[in-house]
């Protein structure tokens, strides 16, 4: 059993690299990696190495058919650049942890024995320690063939001859100027040789500089060497100094070209790798999924420069289309019924869709879905109508789009977590209520049951000073029932947002008066004072005030001994009613008053009849008064004992007369 364990964990270790190239056999390579890949249960990897030549643009929708061949096949595309591929492939191998290379025969193959080193052979020498597999070239590939320097040219510009030809022109000119000043012919060669520079920098392409080195020894020849205007020379060493010229002209003009293109290529890497690192970091910042949308977009925006089409998926459907406009193309509407459709499809199927796939390619746009996973999140559409993308901005566009899959798929997780935290809170919190009622309610109960149980089967026996105190208990525990009841169902209707409020203007005075009716019949033990200013009318559930004044009132004789003073006090500050139970008491501990309003929280007492309490009264009181946009406090009482002071919002009194 062990056995089998260890071998299924070697075989998520594999990782698998096919090279893609333009070449016909290319696709069967890239099935057989995927089969291999398959069956060892690995990972999928195909890398292009881009070096800049022409070249790649001629093959350019061969590569690009591979690519996304590639794709579906379920492989990660990864480019990177470089002029030496073996390298480049063989430095990706040991970063990624590579285990195993599939390269086709038509790559691998020397003509004759003086053929350089081939790229299988290169491979083998810089990674002796990964696997390379060679699949037999089965494939006729026709007119195919590697390109040469000369095709992989680009074309030069109108522009372009119209500058070599004007460099060279003012060369010719200095170096008369410099024949003149009697300067020697090495002075004039180094003007050439700096025009062929200048051409390379100036223009584009290998060919304007290539021409430009010929042109140099042809003018230099024809204008600045005896006999003039011909190309015979009466020095014996000017066919060398020729020949060395125009090898020294040739090579810096194509080693200028050749730093021009890659430091083309460079600042392109450079700005698509600082949008990748600030989609990163904004993306890590951004808070629901149309906040990620925008930014995700917005960033699209910036490599593009093209109209970007967003839906995003809401309650399980795809929601309206939102277009962000780009410079580059015309504020066209991509938003029309049929596009989103193709939208919808890309959302159902989760493939993509549209311009320059198989399906719906008659599409403005291509749909990507916006996935991870099995999870669609959304759908962003790319307009392909006046040009398409290069394959490597195709892969930067699916790395833009993966890294927002990821920042939704994890907000969703955290709202789900945050919901879960919730539910998992009121499942605690009717655990709580459940064991509170348990254990509290069984003590008055069963003195309401043996009482009575005793009254039934005693009464005859018992005087009357025992009834009637048997009575009063069992009024007692009756009463403290009903009160606690009551606060059940009022602070399960408040967090169910089942209470209705019945807000009415009231005085102060006469909502303390009534409270004081429904009190503790222990009550006569203690002294309760009011003092209340007349006309202070306040806006109220008077229901719901006289139960937190109740509950403030029973609480303040439950936990001071008899013969206390518990002061109600009514008055109008700072523009609000307030109302205040203030008791001369023992007090409340400073490390609870913290918690003081916390459901079920009881805290540590003495007294005696404490246990009848399930910490539900003061934390009822607080959200019944925050529903009445009101604050209630607990403050110490001089010298000693608690003051529960609360506020209501005042109402205008209007006098008739």
């Amino acid at each position: 059993m062990s056995l089998g364990i260890e071998e299924d964990n070697k075989k998520t270790d594999e990782h698998i690299l096919v090279c893609l190239s333009a070449a016909p056999s290319n696709k069967k390579i890239i099935d057989t990696a995927a089969k291999m890949a398959n069956a060892l249960q690995a990972r999928f990897t195909a890398l292009y190495v881009r070096t800049g030549t022409k070249s790649e643009d001629l093959d350019k929708e061969k590569l690009e058919e591979h690519i996304r061949y590639a794709e579906n096949l379920g492989a990660e595309i990864v480019m990177t650049h470089g002029e030496n591929i073996p390298v480049q492939i063989a430095e990706y191998a040991r970063l990624s942890n590579v285990t195993k290379i599939v390269i086709g025969q038509s790559n691998a193959r020397r003509n004759h024995f003086f053929s350089k080193v081939t790229l299988t052979e290169k491979l083998i020498e810089i990674v002796p320690d990964i696997d390379i597999h060679i699949i037999p070239d089965t494939v006729k590939t026709g007119n195919y063939q590697k390109r040469s320097f000369t095709w992989s040219m680009e074309k030069p510009s109108a522009k372009d001859y119209f500058l070599t030809v004007f460099i060279f022109a003012v060369c010719t000119l200095i170096g008369l100027l410099f024949q003149k000043l009697d300067f020697t012919d090495t002075n004039i060669v180094t003007i050439y040789i700096l025009g062929v520079l200048l051409t390379s920098i100036v223009t584009d392409g290998y060919l304007c500089s290539v021409a430009g080195s010929f042109l140099s020894v042809f003018l230099f020849c024809f204008f600045l060497t005896e006999p003039r205007m011909s190309f015979k020379t009466y020095a014996v060493g000017y066919p060398v100094t020729f020949f060395i010229m125009l090898i020294s002209s040739v090579l810096t003009g194509a080693l200028a070209a050749k730093l021009k293109t890659h430091a083309k290529l460079s600042t392109q890497l450079a700005f698509r790798a600082q949008i990748l690192f600030d989609t990163d970091r904004l993306l890590q910042k951004a808070k629901g999924e149309t906040e990620i949308l925008d930014v995700t977009c917005t960033q699209l925006l910036r490599l593009l420069n093209r109209n970007i089409t967003a839906y995003v998926v809401e309650n399980g459907t795809l929601s309206e289309g939102k277009l962000f406009s780009g410079e580059k193309e015309d504020t066209e509407d991509f938003l029309i019924p049929e596009e989103q459709q193709i939208a919808k499809w890309v959302c159902e199927n989760r493939q993509h869709a549209g311009a320059s796939t198989h399906h719906f390619p008659q599409a403005k746009c291509l749909y990507l879905a916006i996935r991870s996973g099995d999870n669609v999140y959304g759908v962003i559409g790319i307009p392909l109508q006046k040009e398409t993308l290069d394959t490597f901005e195709y892969s930067i566009l699916l790395s833009v789009i993966n890294e927002c899959a990821l920042a939704m798929e994890n907000a969703k997780n955290a709202l789900e977590k945050e919901k879960n935290a919730v539910i998992a809170k009121n499942e605690q919190l009717r655990a709580d209520l459940l064991r509170a009622i348990s254990h509290d309610l069984r003590t008055p109960l069963c003195s309401i049951s043996g009482n009575a149980d005793m009254l039934l089967g005693n009464s005859d026996r018992l005087d009357e000073a025992t009834k009637h105190q048997i009575y009063s208990d069992i009024y007692d525990d009756s009463e403290w029932l009903i009160g606690v009841v009551e606060n059940l169902l009022s602070i399960t209707r408040l967090n169910d947002g089942r209470l209705k409020f019945k807000f009415t203007d009231q005085l102060l005075d006469e909502v303390i008066a009534e409270s004081l009716r429904h009190i503790s019949r222990k009550h006569d033990d203690y002294k309760i004072v009011t003092d209340c200013e007349e006309l202070v009318l306040a806006r109220m559930d008077v229901r719901l005030i006289i139960q937190v004044l109740v509950n403030l009132i029973d609480n303040a004789i439950k936990y001071t001994p008899p013969g206390s003073v518990i002061c109600i006090r009514g008055t109008k500050t700072d523009g609000k009613a307030q109302i205040s139970v203030e008791d001369n008491g023992p007090g409340i501990p400073e490390e609870m008053k913290s918690h003081i309003f916390e459901m079920f929280y009881t805290g540590k007492t003495t007294v005696a009849d404490s246990h009848r309490s399930l910490g539900l009264g003061l934390a009822l009181c607080h959200s019944i008064i925050e529903a009445h946009e009101g604050t209630l406090v607990l403050t110490d009482h001089d010298p000693h004992g608690c003051n529960f002071t609360f506020t209501l919002p005042l109402s205008e009194v209007t006098l008739n007369e």
